[in-house]
């Protein structure tokens, strides 16, 4: 398994753990173009675009 250093989480596999990493940074590098949200992670992004517009 792949633990989280910073709150003992833990996954299965290694890709579930950097994505989870991500949610540590302050990096948002996925923007809306219909308002001034960004997130971190492109699904996330999709989600928000077909929920909210």
């Amino acid at each position: 398994t792949f633990s989280c250093a910073s709150c003992n989480r833990s996954y299965s596999r290694k890709q579930e753990l950097n994505r989870h990493l991500k949610s540590f940074t302050k990096e948002r590098p996925f923007a809306c173009t219909n308002c001034a949200r960004a997130f971190n992670r492109k699904d996330i992004l999709k989600r928000h675009i077909n929920t909210i517009h």
